[in-house]
């Protein structure tokens, strides 16, 4: 009986989870497919009873038809929005393959090798992302300010690196450090160098590793809001979070447009995480402490 009880307690607390979860994603969908005057039909619709792209050709800059066939122009917003979803995809993708670069050394060497004060350098790594990135924002706002980086694609590179950088090489050096050493030292012994052993032998083993860090490097740019609003918003490189924001909240744009332009945001992540769900699985990362 009391066995019964525990799944009771257990399967409710999941299904509440689930719902928590997926019902504001349902509703931001239910809001994209409607028509405004939909929307704010009393009683609200569960579902759209007319569904439509409309809200998806405004704010990408095309006219749409409404609801009595009228042509209606794009959205005031379509540019911004446009705009903001190619600087967060330039900057993900560019930021990421940048952190792979620096980090797998990086982890390779903490992760395999053993010197004087590892365990420090470990917790400087740890510390560095211990706290909350708004606390950093006006020491860079000045700095960026002094040398020109304000609203500048190379400013939020270097500024996402910094914190993307320490959390990749902490995820791939358990990774590194999980691998068999025998592997490693039979690389050397058939004559490669340590780099040769890294590059052809550790590397090849290690994509569950780096696709995993891709993925959460890519996800820390793209949802990041602080920086790209202190450092580069209304500048040529604002990203799509803070133009959602000028969209809906400073500038007052319709609901509906601004769940479409929200539903845009969330396609390139899922579409990441479904091609390297594979990899993901695989994964198996140890303490590398």
């Amino acid at each position: 009986m009391r066995g019964l009880v525990r799944k009771v307690i257990i399967y409710a607390l999941a299904a509440l989870v689930l719902v928590w979860t997926v019902v504001p994603i349902y509703w931001l969908l239910n809001m994209t497919f409607m028509h405004r005057v939909e929307m704010v039909t009393v009683p609200t619709h569960l579902y759209p009873h007319m569904p439509t792209l409309f809200n998806f050709q405004r704010v990408l800059g095309i006219s749409a038809s409404g609801l009595s066939g009228e042509i209606v122009p794009p959205s005031g917003h379509a540019a911004m929005i446009k705009r903001g979803l190619a600087n967060s995809l330039i900057l993900s993708c560019v930021v990421t393959a940048l952190t792979l670069v620096i980090a797998m050394p990086v982890a390779y060497a903490l992760g395999r090798l053993n010197f004087k004060h590892k365990n420090k350098i470990l917790f400087a790594i740890l510390g560095s992302r211990s706290y909350p990135p708004i606390t950093v924002v006006i020491p860079f706002f000045m700095l960026y300010q002094n040398v020109g980086l304000i609203g500048t694609h190379q400013g939020l590179v270097i500024i996402y690196l910094s914190a993307t950088v320490p959390l990749a090489a902490w995820v791939m050096m358990g990774f590194f450090s999980s691998l068999p050493r025998s592997i490693e030292q039979e690389a050397r012994l058939d004559g490669c160098t340590r780099w040769q052993a890294f590059a052809r032998v550790l590397l090849p083993m290690s994509w569950p590793g780096l696709a995993a860090t891709a993925i959460i490097s890519f996800l820390s740019v793209w949802n990041e809001f602080n920086f790209a609003f202190f450092l580069a918003g209304g500048s040529k490189a604002t990203t799509l979070p803070p133009e959602i924001a000028g969209m809906f909240v400073l500038t007052q744009g319709s609901a509906t447009e601004a769940a479409a332009a929200t539903t845009l945001a969330i396609v390139p992540p899922l579409l990441l995480a479904y091609v390297f769900q594979g990899r993901i699985k695989s994964l198996n990362i140890v303490n590398p402490l």
